[in-house]
């Protein structure tokens, strides 16, 4: 069992839980609406829809960044968006906020280990 780093470990749930803070402010402020607007007007007519692979070291490094820095680019904002809704079986079902944040739990908790580990939390 790897041993934790407190003070690294403290470092990082304040860090996610300033950012999970502050896309909630973004959904109340109407930025992620108006982001699942154009993510949805993209989407139209399409047969294929593109979302992240959260996966990719270079999103698990682009989210790390965002989160230590408590940034929130337009990039990172439509890429949650764009996870929110994959579906192809109902391609009227469009991105929605609500979505969005679970998407955000969702991808945080998913890579859980690699964002500790770039936060310096494992020994």
């Amino acid at each position: 069992m790897p041993r934790i780093d407190e003070e690294r470990r403290r470092v990082w749930l304040r860090s996610l839980r300033r950012f999970k803070d502050g896309m909630k402010v973004r959904a109340k402020m109407g930025i992620l609406h108006a982001y699942c607007q154009q993510v949805a007007a993209e989407r139209r007519g399409k047969h294929g829809w593109s979302a992240p692979h959260w996966d990719h070291e270079k999103w698990v490094t682009y989210l790390y960044t965002c989160i230590r820095d408590g940034e929130f680019p337009p990039r990172l904002l439509i890429a949650f968006i764009e996870t929110a809704e994959v579906t192809f079986l109902n391609p009227r079902l469009q991105p929605t906020v609500e979505g969005t944040l679970e998407a955000v739990d969702l991808v945080c908790r998913q890579q859980s280990k690699q964002l500790r580990q770039k936060f310096g939390v494992f020994l």
